[in-house]
């Protein structure tokens, strides 16, 4: 009888594991809106109907999605950097050919520091998961290391560039 209860526990588990899968992972997502200030407002980007946003506060233009959105791809440092040069020479996105990597602080810009799980405004964003994300920032006093925003919390930091983790990319904004 105490097997069978276990069981009956584990199916359940695994279904409500099962559906938490199939919400979209900002579903969690969590505000303070009584003490902290808004620092990604949707006030400030403008949204353009090619799958990118203009951040107005720094003339970045960025890709809305996640790279190769859904389902997005994790890649290493070097991967990551490989991906942008082969991306820009394959692929014309919303008509230009000069996306890269953001720099720590460029990516650093996105952080809603209101919110987490994820960091980042979903209403611009919506497809960002609560993930870690590459910058192309070398970090200094580690050349195997480099910078990384972890969309969880708006925390950056730097890690190994073989570690695989996602990317959103950047472009400057030309009016």
């Amino acid at each position: 009888m105490k097997r069978q209860k276990n069981t009956h526990k584990t199916k359940l588990l695994l279904i409500v594991i099962a559906l938490n899968k199939s919400l979209p992972l900002y579903a969690n997502q969590v505000c303070q809106t009584d003490n902290i200030e808004l620092t990604s407002p949707t006030s400030k980007y403008i949204q353009h109907t090619n799958g990118t946003v203009t951040d107005s506060q720094t003339d970045l233009m960025w890709y809305v999605c996640s790279t190769e959105c859904p389902p997005p791809t994790t890649y290493t440092w070097e991967e990551a950097l490989g991906y942008v040069e082969q991306f820009n020479t394959q692929i014309t996105f919303a008509n230009y050919t000069d996306w890269r990597l953001p720099n720590i602080r460029e990516l650093a810009t996105l952080a809603e520091l209101q919110c987490f799980r994820p960091a980042i405004n979903v209403s611009v964003f919506p497809d960002t998961l609560p993930l870690h994300y590459w910058s192309s920032s070398p970090y200094k006093f580690y050349p195997h290391y480099s910078w990384y925003m972890n969309f969880e919390d708006g925390v950056y930091t730097y890690g190994d560039r073989t570690d695989k983790k996602y990317i959103r990319l950047v472009r400057d904004a030309n009016y």
